[in-house]
């Protein structure tokens, strides 16, 4: 009964490394995604007109505000998508798998370690009151035998 809990505290401690692999590939997952997202938003025709009319039009300011509100949308368009493909990644689903293991792995060596205790408990009063009866019974043969002594 003594090595289940440390086996299931073992077994979440596992887990939890687990789920932290999986949350640490989700990030990398999102970051990559991000720097590609950046190089398409670089690429894109509003990126390249407002990058040119920010440098040639400084009277015409009109005209570039104009070209980087197109290239806002644009940005915000190809983060989006950018978004859905973490989301919907591999990396994301595992993620959620390992961490929902984690938490019950988790539970569980919790409730390994509370009945473990229970039980350690109960055996140690049974112990106690076992070995009170013995001394009682001792005790009441010394007082016999020295009773027995002192009449003769």
């Amino acid at each position: 009964m003594a090595r289940k809990p440390a086996k299931q505290v073992a077994d979440a401690r596992k887990q939890i490394g687990k789920a932290a692999d999986s949350l640490k590939a989700v990030g990398s997952k999102a970051v990559t995604q991000a720097a590609k997202t950046a190089k398409e938003v670089a690429k894109t025709k509003d990126a390249k007109r407002a990058k040119k009319q920010t440098k040639v039009a400084k009277e015409a300011v009109k005209a570039a505000a104009g070209a980087g509100t197109a290239l806002v949308k644009t940005a915000v368009k190809t983060a989006g998508k950018g978004a859905k493909a973490v989301t919907g990644s591999r990396e994301m689903k595992t993620l959620k798998s390992t961490s929902r293991k984690a938490a019950d792995a988790t539970k569980k060596a919790a409730k390994a370690t509370s009945k473990s205790a229970k039980a350690s408990g109960a055996a140690a009063a049974k112990d106690a009151a076992a070995r009170g009866a013995a001394a009682r019974k001792t005790a009441a043969k010394k007082a016999a035998a020295a009773k027995k002594k002192a009449s003769r």
